[in-house]
């Protein structure tokens, strides 16, 4: 959580995650000519991984969730492409955890809306840093928290 207080909470996704893309992007750089000396389709991983660091690196995430304008704003941007979407608070209707279905000990974080598709906010191993996190957009949002452990 970037920001929490009784009227508003902001999520973001941490620097780790555009520090990691960075990496990423120039280990892939720095292995392009080795992987082409060697024969030029195994260009085809280290470009892969270019790429994937491109995406890491851009990738911003942000939900803010306003009490005192009655508005959860989610934007996503990767790549310079930006989508923005802005959704009343009385839209909402539960934040849920639940257990990923078929994935042993993972766990989803999602804000269900009474129209439209969910909005997805965490996943983790462990369920009590995304309980946490689920109590405070409940609090904000004036929703109920659902938690479902046999999903």
């Amino acid at each position: 959580m970037a920001e929490r207080s009784d009227r508003r909470v902001v999520l973001e996704l941490s620097r780790a995650t555009r520090a990691c893309g960075w990496g990423l992007l120039a280990l892939g750089a720095a292995a392009l000519p080795a992987a082409h000396a060697i024969d030029p389709w195994w260009t085809i991983a280290p470009a892969a991984a270019v790429a994937l660091g491109a995406v890491l690196a851009t990738l911003q995430r942000r939900l803010v969730l306003d009490r005192e304008a009655g508005t959860l704003v989610y934007e996503h941007r990767v790549a310079g492409l930006r989508r923005a979407e802005r959704v009343p608070l009385f839209h909402l209707r539960a934040v849920v955890v639940a257990a990923q279905p078929g994935v042993r000990s993972r766990y989803v974080a999602f804000i269900e809306r009474r129209v439209g598709e969910p909005i997805y906010l965490d996943e983790a191993r462990r369920v009590a840093r995304l309980m946490r996190m689920a109590e405070a957009v409940a609090e904000v949002a004036e929703v109920r928290l659902e938690y479902d452990a046999g999903a």
